[in-house]
Protein backbone atom coordinates (compact mmCIF):
# COMPACT_ATOMS: atom_id res chain seq x y z
CA UNK A 1 0.00 0.00 0.00
CA UNK A 2 2.83 2.39 0.90
CA UNK A 3 4.56 1.55 -2.39
CA UNK A 4 1.41 2.37 -4.37
CA UNK A 5 0.96 5.69 -2.57
CA UNK A 6 4.62 6.56 -3.13
CA UNK A 7 4.41 5.81 -6.85
CA UNK A 8 1.19 7.79 -7.28
CA UNK A 9 2.79 10.78 -5.54
CA UNK A 10 5.82 10.39 -7.81
CA UNK A 11 3.54 10.36 -10.86
CA UNK A 12 1.79 13.54 -9.79
CA UNK A 13 5.06 15.30 -8.98
CA UNK A 14 6.67 14.32 -12.26
CA UNK A 15 3.57 15.27 -14.19
CA UNK A 16 3.46 18.64 -12.50
CA UNK A 17 7.15 19.14 -13.17
CA UNK A 18 7.14 17.85 -16.74
CA UNK A 19 8.55 21.28 -17.39
CA UNK A 20 11.50 22.34 -15.29
CA UNK A 21 11.79 26.09 -15.01
CA UNK A 22 14.96 27.50 -16.52
CA UNK A 23 14.63 31.28 -16.32
CA UNK A 24 11.81 32.04 -18.79
CA UNK A 25 12.21 28.93 -20.95
CA UNK A 26 10.39 25.77 -19.96
CA UNK A 27 12.44 22.59 -20.25
CA UNK A 28 10.67 19.31 -20.98
CA UNK A 29 12.09 16.24 -19.21
CA UNK A 30 11.85 12.59 -20.23
CA UNK A 31 10.46 11.40 -16.90
CA UNK A 32 7.95 14.23 -16.83
CA UNK A 33 6.80 13.40 -20.37
CA UNK A 34 6.30 9.74 -19.40
CA UNK A 35 4.34 10.64 -16.29
CA UNK A 36 2.09 13.07 -18.15
CA UNK A 37 1.40 10.53 -20.90
CA UNK A 38 0.50 7.83 -18.37
CA UNK A 39 -2.00 10.17 -16.76
CA UNK A 40 -3.56 11.73 -19.86
CA UNK A 41 -3.20 9.49 -22.91
CA UNK A 42 -6.72 8.57 -24.14
CA UNK A 43 -5.66 5.10 -25.30
CA UNK A 44 -5.03 4.12 -21.68
CA UNK A 45 -8.52 5.28 -20.77
CA UNK A 46 -9.90 3.02 -23.49
CA UNK A 47 -7.82 0.08 -22.18
CA UNK A 48 -9.21 0.65 -18.68
CA UNK A 49 -12.76 0.60 -20.04
CA UNK A 50 -12.05 -2.76 -21.70
CA UNK A 51 -11.02 -4.10 -18.30
CA UNK A 52 -14.29 -2.86 -16.81
CA UNK A 53 -16.19 -4.58 -19.61
CA UNK A 54 -14.37 -7.83 -18.83
CA UNK A 55 -15.41 -7.52 -15.17
CA UNK A 56 -19.04 -7.22 -16.24
CA UNK A 57 -18.69 -10.42 -18.29
CA UNK A 58 -17.64 -12.18 -15.06
CA UNK A 59 -20.75 -10.85 -13.32
CA UNK A 60 -22.90 -12.11 -16.16
CA UNK A 61 -21.32 -15.57 -15.97
CA UNK A 62 -21.78 -15.74 -12.18
CA UNK A 63 -25.44 -14.86 -12.53
CA UNK A 64 -26.10 -18.43 -13.71
CA UNK A 65 -25.41 -19.65 -10.15
CA UNK A 66 -28.49 -17.78 -8.91
CA UNK A 67 -32.13 -18.64 -9.62
CA UNK A 68 -34.05 -16.78 -12.28
CA UNK A 69 -37.37 -15.37 -11.08
CA UNK A 70 -40.06 -14.04 -13.35
CA UNK A 71 -43.66 -12.95 -13.18
CA UNK A 72 -46.12 -13.43 -16.00
CA UNK A 73 -49.56 -11.92 -16.31
CA UNK A 74 -52.05 -12.25 -19.13
CA UNK A 75 -55.65 -11.45 -20.08
CA UNK A 76 -57.45 -13.18 -22.90
CA UNK A 77 -60.82 -12.40 -24.37
CA UNK A 78 -62.61 -14.99 -26.50
CA UNK A 79 -65.72 -14.19 -28.42
CA UNK A 80 -67.79 -16.94 -30.08
CA UNK A 81 -69.32 -15.87 -33.40
CA UNK A 82 -71.31 -19.02 -34.26
CA UNK A 83 -75.13 -18.73 -34.16
CA UNK A 84 -75.48 -21.65 -31.74
CA UNK A 85 -72.82 -20.24 -29.31
CA UNK A 86 -74.16 -16.77 -28.70
CA UNK A 87 -73.53 -15.54 -25.18
CA UNK A 88 -70.45 -17.72 -24.68
CA UNK A 89 -67.90 -14.88 -24.59
CA UNK A 90 -65.06 -15.48 -22.11
CA UNK A 91 -62.56 -13.31 -20.24
CA UNK A 92 -59.63 -15.36 -18.90
CA UNK A 93 -56.69 -14.12 -16.82
CA UNK A 94 -53.47 -15.54 -15.43
CA UNK A 95 -50.98 -14.12 -12.93
CA UNK A 96 -48.09 -16.34 -11.94
CA UNK A 97 -44.71 -16.01 -10.20
CA UNK A 98 -42.15 -18.64 -11.22
CA UNK A 99 -38.57 -19.48 -10.32
CA UNK A 100 -35.95 -21.73 -11.91
CA UNK A 101 -32.70 -22.87 -10.37
CA UNK A 102 -30.22 -24.76 -12.52
CA UNK A 103 -28.84 -27.59 -10.41
CA UNK A 104 -26.45 -29.05 -12.95
CA UNK A 105 -25.47 -28.10 -16.51
CA UNK A 106 -22.34 -30.10 -17.12
CA UNK A 107 -20.09 -27.52 -15.36
CA UNK A 108 -20.95 -24.94 -18.04
CA UNK A 109 -21.41 -22.16 -15.49
CA UNK A 110 -18.23 -23.06 -13.64
CA UNK A 111 -16.01 -22.92 -16.69
CA UNK A 112 -17.81 -19.91 -18.17
CA UNK A 113 -17.02 -18.02 -14.97
CA UNK A 114 -13.45 -19.30 -15.00
CA UNK A 115 -12.94 -18.21 -18.62
CA UNK A 116 -14.43 -14.79 -17.86
CA UNK A 117 -12.15 -14.40 -14.83
CA UNK A 118 -9.11 -15.19 -16.96
CA UNK A 119 -10.41 -12.63 -19.44
CA UNK A 120 -10.25 -9.97 -16.71
CA UNK A 121 -6.63 -10.88 -15.99
CA UNK A 122 -5.87 -10.68 -19.71
CA UNK A 123 -7.49 -7.25 -19.92
CA UNK A 124 -5.41 -6.01 -17.01
CA UNK A 125 -2.23 -7.32 -18.62
CA UNK A 126 -3.31 -5.73 -21.91
CA UNK A 127 -3.78 -2.45 -20.05
CA UNK A 128 -0.31 -2.80 -18.55
CA UNK A 129 1.15 -3.65 -21.95
CA UNK A 130 -0.47 -0.52 -23.38
CA UNK A 131 1.38 1.46 -20.71
CA UNK A 132 4.64 -0.31 -21.57
CA UNK A 133 4.18 0.55 -25.24
CA UNK A 134 3.23 4.13 -24.42
CA UNK A 135 6.36 4.66 -22.32
CA UNK A 136 8.47 3.29 -25.19
CA UNK A 137 6.72 5.54 -27.72
CA UNK A 138 7.25 8.56 -25.47
CA UNK A 139 10.94 7.66 -25.19
CA UNK A 140 11.26 7.50 -28.98
CA UNK A 141 9.39 10.77 -29.44
CA UNK A 142 11.45 12.49 -26.76
CA UNK A 143 14.73 11.30 -28.26
CA UNK A 144 13.63 12.52 -31.70
CA UNK A 145 13.12 15.86 -30.02
CA UNK A 146 16.58 15.74 -28.45
CA UNK A 147 18.20 14.82 -31.77
CA UNK A 148 16.52 17.79 -33.47
CA UNK A 149 17.75 19.96 -30.61
CA UNK A 150 21.32 18.69 -31.08
CA UNK A 151 21.09 19.39 -34.83
CA UNK A 152 19.91 22.93 -34.06
CA UNK A 153 22.98 23.46 -31.87
CA UNK A 154 25.27 22.12 -34.60
CA UNK A 155 23.71 24.40 -37.22
CA UNK A 156 24.00 27.40 -34.89
CA UNK A 157 27.67 26.59 -34.24
CA UNK A 158 28.34 26.23 -37.98
CA UNK A 159 26.58 29.51 -38.68
CA UNK A 160 28.53 31.31 -35.95
CA UNK A 161 31.86 29.96 -37.26
CA UNK A 162 31.18 31.02 -40.85
CA UNK A 163 29.83 34.39 -39.75
CA UNK A 164 33.08 34.97 -37.87
CA UNK A 165 35.06 33.97 -40.97
CA UNK A 166 32.88 36.26 -43.12
CA UNK A 167 33.59 39.24 -40.83
CA UNK A 168 37.29 38.54 -41.00
CA UNK A 169 37.19 38.13 -44.80
CA UNK A 170 35.30 41.41 -45.09
CA UNK A 171 37.90 43.18 -42.98
CA UNK A 172 40.68 41.76 -45.18
CA UNK A 173 38.80 42.86 -48.29
CA UNK A 174 38.56 46.42 -46.99
CA UNK A 175 42.24 46.35 -46.13
CA UNK A 176 43.08 45.18 -49.62
CA UNK A 177 44.58 41.86 -48.44
CA UNK A 178 41.56 39.62 -49.08
CA UNK A 179 39.36 38.65 -51.98
CA UNK A 180 35.67 39.23 -52.64
CA UNK A 181 35.19 35.55 -53.51
CA UNK A 182 36.42 34.52 -50.06
CA UNK A 183 33.97 36.88 -48.38
CA UNK A 184 31.10 35.71 -50.59
CA UNK A 185 32.02 32.07 -49.88
CA UNK A 186 31.61 32.54 -46.14
CA UNK A 187 28.37 34.51 -46.58
CA UNK A 188 26.97 31.63 -48.67
CA UNK A 189 28.00 29.17 -46.00
CA UNK A 190 26.28 31.30 -43.34
CA UNK A 191 23.08 31.11 -45.36
CA UNK A 192 23.54 27.36 -45.82
CA UNK A 193 23.94 26.92 -42.07
CA UNK A 194 20.87 29.09 -41.53
CA UNK A 195 18.89 26.81 -43.87
CA UNK A 196 20.06 23.78 -41.86
CA UNK A 197 18.95 25.56 -38.68
CA UNK A 198 15.50 26.25 -40.13
CA UNK A 199 15.16 22.60 -41.09
CA UNK A 200 16.31 21.45 -37.64
CA UNK A 201 13.82 23.81 -35.99
CA UNK A 202 11.01 22.41 -38.12
CA UNK A 203 12.02 18.87 -37.16
CA UNK A 204 12.03 20.01 -33.52
CA UNK A 205 8.52 21.45 -33.81
CA UNK A 206 7.20 18.32 -35.52
CA UNK A 207 8.76 16.10 -32.85
CA UNK A 208 7.26 18.33 -30.15
CA UNK A 209 3.78 18.11 -31.69
CA UNK A 210 4.05 14.30 -31.87
CA UNK A 211 5.30 14.06 -28.28
CA UNK A 212 2.47 16.22 -26.94
CA UNK A 213 -0.04 14.04 -28.78
CA UNK A 214 1.37 11.03 -26.90
CA UNK A 215 1.16 13.01 -23.68
CA UNK A 216 -2.53 13.63 -24.35
CA UNK A 217 -2.14 17.40 -24.23
CA UNK A 218 -1.94 20.41 -26.50
CA UNK A 219 1.12 22.63 -26.48
CA UNK A 220 0.67 25.57 -24.10
CA UNK A 221 1.91 28.90 -25.43
CA UNK A 222 4.51 29.20 -28.16
CA UNK A 223 6.47 26.21 -29.44
CA UNK A 224 9.76 28.11 -29.31
CA UNK A 225 9.24 28.73 -25.58
CA UNK A 226 9.63 25.00 -24.86
CA UNK A 227 13.10 23.50 -24.44
CA UNK A 228 14.32 19.98 -23.81
CA UNK A 229 16.69 18.56 -21.20
CA UNK A 230 20.13 17.36 -22.25
CA UNK A 231 20.92 13.75 -23.02
CA UNK A 232 21.65 11.50 -20.04
CA UNK A 233 24.29 9.09 -21.35
CA UNK A 234 25.33 7.38 -18.09
CA UNK A 235 27.83 5.09 -19.84
CA UNK A 236 29.09 3.80 -16.50
CA UNK A 237 25.85 1.84 -15.92
CA UNK A 238 26.72 -1.85 -15.66
CA UNK A 239 24.44 -4.10 -17.72
CA UNK A 240 23.45 -7.53 -16.37
CA UNK A 241 24.32 -10.39 -18.70
CA UNK A 242 22.05 -11.22 -21.63
CA UNK A 243 20.58 -14.33 -19.98
CA UNK A 244 19.40 -12.25 -17.04
CA UNK A 245 17.61 -9.88 -19.41
CA UNK A 246 15.97 -12.80 -21.22
CA UNK A 247 14.74 -14.28 -17.92
CA UNK A 248 13.34 -10.89 -16.89
CA UNK A 249 11.50 -10.54 -20.19
CA UNK A 250 9.96 -14.03 -20.09
CA UNK A 251 8.83 -13.57 -16.49
CA UNK A 252 7.59 -9.99 -16.53
CA UNK A 253 6.45 -8.87 -19.97
CA UNK A 254 2.67 -8.31 -19.89
CA UNK A 255 2.18 -9.43 -23.49
CA UNK A 256 3.71 -12.82 -22.65
CA UNK A 257 1.53 -13.01 -19.55
CA UNK A 258 -1.45 -12.41 -21.82
CA UNK A 259 -0.41 -15.31 -24.04
CA UNK A 260 -0.09 -17.63 -21.03
CA UNK A 261 -3.50 -16.53 -19.78
CA UNK A 262 -4.97 -17.06 -23.25
CA UNK A 263 -3.81 -20.68 -23.06
CA UNK A 264 -5.44 -21.00 -19.65
CA UNK A 265 -8.65 -19.54 -21.05
CA UNK A 266 -8.52 -22.00 -23.96
CA UNK A 267 -8.50 -24.85 -21.42
CA UNK A 268 -11.70 -23.47 -19.91
CA UNK A 269 -13.26 -23.18 -23.39
CA UNK A 270 -12.61 -26.89 -23.98
CA UNK A 271 -14.42 -27.76 -20.74
CA UNK A 272 -17.28 -25.44 -21.66
CA UNK A 273 -17.69 -27.27 -24.95
CA UNK A 274 -17.76 -30.63 -23.13
CA UNK A 275 -20.76 -29.52 -21.08
CA UNK A 276 -22.95 -30.41 -24.07
CA UNK A 277 -22.35 -34.10 -23.33
CA UNK A 278 -24.17 -33.78 -19.98
CA UNK A 279 -27.84 -33.25 -19.12
CA UNK A 280 -29.17 -30.04 -17.67
CA UNK A 281 -31.15 -30.46 -14.45
CA UNK A 282 -33.27 -27.62 -13.09
CA UNK A 283 -35.54 -27.10 -10.10
CA UNK A 284 -38.69 -25.17 -10.94
CA UNK A 285 -41.46 -23.69 -8.84
CA UNK A 286 -44.47 -21.48 -9.47
CA UNK A 287 -47.29 -19.79 -7.56
CA UNK A 288 -50.21 -17.86 -8.95
CA UNK A 289 -53.79 -17.85 -10.14
CA UNK A 290 -55.67 -18.27 -13.37
CA UNK A 291 -59.38 -18.36 -14.20
CA UNK A 292 -62.28 -16.26 -15.31
CA UNK A 293 -61.93 -12.49 -15.22
CA UNK A 294 -65.31 -12.25 -13.55
CA UNK A 295 -64.01 -14.28 -10.61
CA UNK A 296 -60.69 -12.52 -10.02
CA UNK A 297 -59.50 -13.13 -6.46
CA UNK A 298 -61.38 -16.37 -5.99
CA UNK A 299 -59.29 -18.58 -3.70
CA UNK A 300 -60.01 -21.59 -5.87
CA UNK A 301 -58.06 -19.96 -8.71
CA UNK A 302 -54.77 -19.96 -6.76
CA UNK A 303 -52.27 -22.79 -6.88
CA UNK A 304 -48.60 -23.69 -6.48
CA UNK A 305 -46.31 -26.16 -8.19
CA UNK A 306 -42.76 -27.48 -7.80
CA UNK A 307 -40.79 -29.90 -9.90
CA UNK A 308 -37.49 -31.04 -11.34
CA UNK A 309 -36.75 -30.84 -15.05
CA UNK A 310 -34.05 -32.70 -16.90
CA UNK A 311 -33.10 -31.89 -20.47
CA UNK A 312 -30.68 -34.32 -22.11
CA UNK A 313 -29.85 -33.73 -25.74
CA UNK A 314 -29.43 -37.26 -27.12
CA UNK A 315 -28.46 -36.24 -30.63
CA UNK A 316 -27.72 -32.88 -32.27
CA UNK A 317 -26.01 -33.92 -35.46
CA UNK A 318 -22.54 -34.01 -33.86
CA UNK A 319 -22.62 -30.35 -32.84
CA UNK A 320 -21.20 -30.91 -29.36
CA UNK A 321 -18.38 -33.12 -30.58
CA UNK A 322 -17.53 -30.54 -33.25
CA UNK A 323 -17.46 -27.74 -30.64
CA UNK A 324 -15.07 -29.76 -28.48
CA UNK A 325 -12.77 -30.36 -31.46
CA UNK A 326 -12.90 -26.67 -32.32
CA UNK A 327 -12.02 -25.68 -28.75
CA UNK A 328 -9.10 -28.11 -28.64
CA UNK A 329 -7.82 -26.75 -31.93
CA UNK A 330 -8.10 -23.25 -30.46
CA UNK A 331 -6.02 -24.37 -27.49
CA UNK A 332 -3.31 -25.75 -29.77
CA UNK A 333 -3.35 -22.43 -31.64
CA UNK A 334 -2.72 -20.56 -28.38
CA UNK A 335 0.16 -22.94 -27.57
CA UNK A 336 1.80 -22.12 -30.91
CA UNK A 337 1.22 -18.40 -30.41
CA UNK A 338 2.84 -18.56 -26.97
CA UNK A 339 5.80 -20.45 -28.38
CA UNK A 340 6.26 -17.87 -31.14
CA UNK A 341 5.90 -14.98 -28.69
CA UNK A 342 8.64 -16.47 -26.48
CA UNK A 343 10.97 -16.93 -29.46
CA UNK A 344 10.32 -13.37 -30.65
CA UNK A 345 10.86 -11.98 -27.16
CA UNK A 346 14.21 -13.73 -26.80
CA UNK A 347 15.27 -12.53 -30.24
CA UNK A 348 14.25 -8.94 -29.44
CA UNK A 349 16.14 -8.94 -26.15
CA UNK A 350 19.28 -10.31 -27.75
CA UNK A 351 19.15 -7.79 -30.60
CA UNK A 352 18.53 -4.82 -28.30
CA UNK A 353 21.24 -5.97 -25.86
CA UNK A 354 23.85 -6.10 -28.61
CA UNK A 355 22.58 -2.73 -29.86
CA UNK A 356 23.41 -1.16 -26.48
CA UNK A 357 26.93 -2.61 -26.59
CA UNK A 358 27.40 -1.44 -30.18
CA UNK A 359 26.00 2.02 -29.41
CA UNK A 360 28.52 2.45 -26.59
CA UNK A 361 31.39 1.62 -28.91
CA UNK A 362 30.02 3.91 -31.63
CA UNK A 363 29.70 6.80 -29.18
CA UNK A 364 33.28 6.43 -28.00
CA UNK A 365 34.46 6.33 -31.61
CA UNK A 366 32.42 9.36 -32.66
CA UNK A 367 33.64 11.39 -29.67
CA UNK A 368 37.22 10.62 -30.66
CA UNK A 369 36.43 11.52 -34.29
CA UNK A 370 34.97 14.90 -33.31
CA UNK A 371 38.13 15.73 -31.33
CA UNK A 372 40.35 14.73 -34.24
CA UNK A 373 38.27 16.52 -36.86
CA UNK A 374 38.07 19.66 -34.70
CA UNK A 375 41.85 19.72 -34.34
CA UNK A 376 42.20 19.14 -38.10
CA UNK A 377 39.80 21.98 -38.91
CA UNK A 378 41.70 24.33 -36.59
CA UNK A 379 45.01 23.39 -38.22
CA UNK A 380 43.60 23.88 -41.71
CA UNK A 381 42.21 27.26 -40.63
CA UNK A 382 45.68 28.35 -39.49
CA UNK A 383 47.19 27.10 -42.74
CA UNK A 384 44.53 28.95 -44.73
CA UNK A 385 45.27 32.19 -42.92
CA UNK A 386 48.94 31.64 -43.63
CA UNK A 387 48.18 31.13 -47.31
CA UNK A 388 49.37 27.53 -47.27
CA UNK A 389 46.05 25.87 -48.25
CA UNK A 390 43.13 26.92 -50.41
CA UNK A 391 39.69 28.05 -49.34
CA UNK A 392 38.29 24.79 -50.73
CA UNK A 393 40.34 22.82 -48.19
CA UNK A 394 38.99 24.96 -45.33
CA UNK A 395 35.43 24.41 -46.57
CA UNK A 396 36.02 20.68 -46.69
CA UNK A 397 37.43 20.66 -43.17
CA UNK A 398 34.44 22.59 -41.82
CA UNK A 399 31.99 20.35 -43.71
CA UNK A 400 33.67 17.28 -42.25
CA UNK A 401 33.43 18.74 -38.76
CA UNK A 402 29.72 19.52 -39.11
CA UNK A 403 29.03 16.04 -40.49
CA UNK A 404 31.03 14.41 -37.68
CA UNK A 405 29.21 16.46 -35.05
CA UNK A 406 25.95 15.25 -36.59
CA UNK A 407 27.13 11.65 -36.35
CA UNK A 408 28.09 12.24 -32.72
CA UNK A 409 24.61 13.59 -31.97
CA UNK A 410 23.08 10.49 -33.58
CA UNK A 411 25.42 8.24 -31.60
CA UNK A 412 24.43 9.96 -28.34
CA UNK A 413 20.73 9.59 -29.07
CA UNK A 414 21.19 6.03 -30.33
CA UNK A 415 22.77 4.95 -27.04
CA UNK A 416 19.94 6.35 -24.93
CA UNK A 417 17.35 4.94 -27.34
CA UNK A 418 19.03 1.52 -27.26
CA UNK A 419 18.78 1.49 -23.46
CA UNK A 420 15.13 2.46 -23.60
CA UNK A 421 14.49 -0.24 -26.20
CA UNK A 422 16.17 -2.89 -24.05
CA UNK A 423 14.01 -1.85 -21.10
CA UNK A 424 10.95 -2.05 -23.35
CA UNK A 425 11.75 -5.56 -24.57
CA UNK A 426 12.48 -6.80 -21.05
CA UNK A 427 9.42 -5.07 -19.58
CA UNK A 428 11.61 -3.08 -17.18
CA UNK A 429 10.52 0.31 -18.52
CA UNK A 430 7.38 0.03 -16.38
CA UNK A 431 9.09 -0.77 -13.08
CA UNK A 432 8.72 2.78 -11.78
CA UNK A 433 5.07 2.95 -12.85
CA UNK A 434 4.00 -0.61 -12.01
CA UNK A 435 1.91 0.13 -8.93
CA UNK A 436 0.31 3.12 -10.66
CA UNK A 437 -0.42 1.05 -13.76
CA UNK A 438 -2.28 -1.57 -11.77
CA UNK A 439 -4.22 0.94 -9.68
Amino acid sequence: MKKSITVVILILVLSATGFAAAEEKRVLTLEGAKATALLNNPDLGAAKERTLQALEIVNQARAAYLPSISQTASWQYTEAIGAESLGMDENQYANRLSATQVLFNGFLTRYSTLAAGVGVKMSREAEQDARRLLVWNVSQGFLNLQLAHENMAIAQSDMAYNRSQAREAKAKLKAGTGSLSDHMNFEIRVNSARASLIQAKQSYREALFALYALMGETIPGEVDDIGVEGLNLARDVVLPDMDAHITTALDNRPDLKQDRLALEQADAEVEKAKSGFYPEISLTGAYGADGSWDEVGDRDDFGASVGVTMNFNLFAGGTTRSKVSQARSGKREKEKELEKARIDAISDVRASFTKVVSAREQLTLQEENVQLVTQTRDLVEKEYRAGQVSLVRLNEAQNTLVATQGELAKARVTLVLAREQLDYYTGKNMEKWEAYGKG
